[in-house]
């Protein structure tokens, strides 16, 4: 905020007897006051755009990968000896990459694999369109890459992609080779191989629907698995001979091995009902395509895996939300870690946290029954996971981190807050659905802003892009630029008592 700006919101008094040299006085206070209320502010925001980019380093994906794999004279090894193969039984190594992640992971695995110098390497990935550019610029060695899935949904790209990709498993296939699969938020995107009686347009329709719904990214992916002839295990059946050891980043809650991309080297263990997923986001059988209808009631025989199949995570939004905590830390703030589990409907949740500002620090269902809060101020709660959408009938543009924060900003505009406060909600993708930006960010001096009048009316149409974009000229939007990754999403909430 500038000088002209509090000057104008204050209107200064001319000097002209007594009670105007008064009146004077108390605007030079009044504009003391802002200005230390202003600056502190700044300093505030500044503190928690730093903590999200050490989330960022922290889940690094390259780096992930090569924490992940050691090599001894005789082994090779991965995570801590969790899984140990002998040099001695491989001839190749052929390293599949696809996510969002799936560029930089591929890098991992190739800075260290290349100290072996007796076992032949390749390479295939499959990245996001919107990496092509950065892909162009630091080549893969000895790689094939395919982009697709622009706006990160399925499209003809990654059907070819996918097809070239089973292809390559198949050729390379031998009980000397190791696949070593990095699979990464995004993946259910790009490996797309929908089965032999679905399209690519009837698979989307349903998946549309669904997010329409607001369903959570666990019943999206269970329902993929049944349209899919890669997902829930079955790009294993490509495997007949060789090894599969798969390294993952989730960017799923829980972290479910089976769920994360959709799970394609995991074979599924969740009970879970397509019909009761349905049922469950109040949609009718008849909303969706009738080739989609055919198939959710189709009996699928057992998946028969590899003779060796390892999966593990190496990275998480719990590692996120540490590197957050570390870095508050280290400012002052008293830390606490809520959840990696957050879920539930953005715009509530958005308002659950506009009751803490407002000082409902008891019975807040954000809070729970969490009893390690150490209430010293100022304090940092950090929270992680994944929110969903409503959509309006014909919604705007926006996403579920921009939607939380204007729901928190329009809950505060006719409410009292009870702390100086910083609020902030991004994901670690660095896209908050179809749009470039991670994010937002609001504190005390944004409740001041004379559009907060037209936060409703935003969220009403789903239009939560639109309203950022014109806040304070764009000064709220929070944007990184595509990441690399995706650990799903984190918040951060700055409390202090008011001076």
């Amino acid at each position: 905020m500038s000088l002209v700006s509090i000057s104008e919101r204050l209107s200064v008094p001319k000097i002209t007897d007594m009670k105007s040299i008064s009146y004077h006085l108390l605007f030079l206070v009044s504009t003391f006051i802002l200005l230390a209320s202003t600056t502190s502010e700044m300093a505030s925001r500044k503190v928690v755009k730093t903590a999200f980019e050490q989330c960022l380093k922290a889940v690094n994906p390259r780096e992930a990968v090569k924490k992940a794999i050691t090599i001894t004279p005789t082994h090779l090894n991965f995570l801590n000896e969790s899984s140990v193969l002998k040099l001695s039984e491989l001839s190749k190594i052929i390293i599949i990459s696809f996510g969002k992640a799936s560029i930089q992971m591929a890098f991992g695995a190739q800075d260290v694999l290349q100290n072996i110098k007796e076992i032949q390497k390749k390479t295939f990935v499959l990245a996001p369109e919107q990496q092509k550019t950065s892909a162009l610029l630091e080549p893969l060695n000895s790689s094939e890459i395919f982009f697709g899935a622009k706006n990160n949904l399925p499209d003809q790209n990654s059907v070819v992609g996918t097809k070239s990709l089973i292809q390559k498993i198949q050729e390379e296939d031998s009980e000397s080779t190791l696949f070593l699969f990095l699979i990464s938020g995004g993946g259910s995107a790009l490996l797309a191989a929908p089965r032999e009686s679905v399209t690519l347009e009837d698979k989307l329709k349903t998946i549309k629907i669904m997010q329409a719904h607001g369903a959570t990214i666990q019943e999206l992916n269970i329902v993929r698995q049944k349209l899919s002839d890669v997902k829930g295990g079955k790009l294993l059946r490509n495997i007949q001979k060789g090894s599969s050891l798969s390294l993952i980043i989730s960017d799923v809650i829980g972290n479910p091995t089976d769920l994360i991309a959709s799970g394609p080297t995991v074979i599924p263990t969740s009970k879970t009902s397509i019909l009761e997923i349905l049922e469950n986001l109040k949609i009718q059988e008849t909303d969706l395509p009738e080739s989609v209808r055919n198939i959710i009631k189709e009996h699928e025989d057992p998946i028969q895996s590899p003779k060796y199949v390892q999966n593990h995570i190496i990275s998480s939004n719990d590692f996120a939300l540490r590197a957050a905590s570390e870095s508050l830390a280290s400012s002052g703030f008293n830390t606490t870690i809520v959840t990696s589990s957050l879920s539930g409907n953005a715009a509530e949740i958005g308002r659950q946290f506009a009751d803490l500002i407002t000082g409902k620090l008891v019975d807040n269902p954000l809070l729970g029954s969490n009893q390690t809060i150490d209430f010293k101020y100022p304090i940092a709660l950090l929270f992680g996971g994944e929110t969903t959408v409503h959509l309006a009938k014909n919604p705007g543009k926006g996403g579920r981190n921009q939607e939380m924060v204007l729901a928190c900003l329009d809950s505060l505009k006719s409410k009292s807050t009870e702390f100086e406060f910083t609020f902030l909600s991004a994901g670690t993708d660095g896209q908050d659905g179809p749009t470039d930006a991670a994010g937002a960010i609001i504190s005390n001096e944004d409740l001041l802003n004379p559009m907060t009048s037209s936060a409703s009316d935003y969220l009403a149409r789903s239009d939560s892009y639109s309203f950022w974009s014109k806040f304070n000229e764009g000064a709220n939007h929070l944007k990184t630029g595509p990441s690399g990754t995706n650990v799903m999403d984190i918040q951060i909430l700055l409390l202090n008592e008011k001076k």
